[in-house]
């Protein structure tokens, strides 16, 4: 009776995968700190109209 090899992943497999990992999360960081700079230019926005509307 022959034992059978065990096959292991190839390690880069899980390096693309790791990498993957950091672009997306890289992305969605990007993503929410653009969302944020919107919203706050938006309440800076707003807030010099209403204060420039009240004199």
């Amino acid at each position: 009776m022959t034992a059978l090899p065990h096959h292991h992943p190839a390690p880069a497999e899980h390096d693309v995968r790791s990498l993957g990992a950091v672009v997306a999360s890289a992305v969605v960081l990007v993503a929410l700190l653009v969302g944020a700079a919107g919203i706050l230019g938006s309440v800076v926005d707003l807030a010099g109209w209403a204060l420039s509307s009240s004199s």
